[in-house]
């Protein structure tokens, strides 16, 4: 049995992430570089990240994880991006390629906080990193030009708890979560 992921996230409709994925490889193109996209069916931004486990997350954690996501009280939002960027170092093996969003997901970090509060309260560890919230497009050996461009994400109604099997580009909804109307 492969080893999974474990995180809470925001996922595009299949509509929006189609769009996404369109635009995107159009403004690959128009720089001459190919797109070489994630599939678009694993779209999001990762609201929180529990790590890999060997075999299946822990059963008690995500049903902790789960009591602490059902307090959270939070509106829909419309998110978008203003910027796609590469991050990792001149000697990174892999170089993220992402869409990045400034004020366009502003509501996306104050749906996080609001997350994490209630993991914590609920006895779970608080991240140890900085939070930036960004949708994962591809990865590449070398780090990619950065440019801004002016994209609408999508109107997020739901957070999602995700178990990811390790190498096999899927992502198994365990349970979700509606924000308010």
């Amino acid at each position: 049995m492969p080893g999974h992921k474990l995180f809470f996230a925001l996922r595009p409709d299949e509509e929006s992430a189609e769009r996404i994925a369109r635009v995107v490889t159009a403004e690959h193109e128009v720089r001459g570089l190919r797109a070489r996209l994630r599939p678009s069916r694993v779209f999001h931004i990762t609201l929180h990240y529990f790590g890999y486990f060997d075999g299946e997350p822990d059963a008690g954690l995500v049903a902790l994880a789960s009591r602490a996501a059902s307090e959270v009280s939070r509106p829909a939002f419309d998110l978008s991006f203003d910027g796609f960027t590469s991050w990792g170092g001149q000697h990174a093996a892999r170089h993220p390629f992402v869409l990045t969003g400034g004020q366009g997901l502003e509501a996306v970090r104050e749906l996080r906080d609001a997350l994490v509060a209630r993991l914590v309260a609920h006895g779970l560890a608080a991240p140890e990193r900085d939070y930036e919230p960004h949708l994962t497009l591809r990865y590449d050996k070398r780090p990619a030009p950065a440019w801004p461009v002016e994209l609408p994400g999508w109107t997020a109604s739901e957070f999602v708890l995700v178990k990811s099997p390790q190498g096999m580009t899927r992502h198994d909804v365990i349970a979700r979560w509606p924000l308010q109307a």
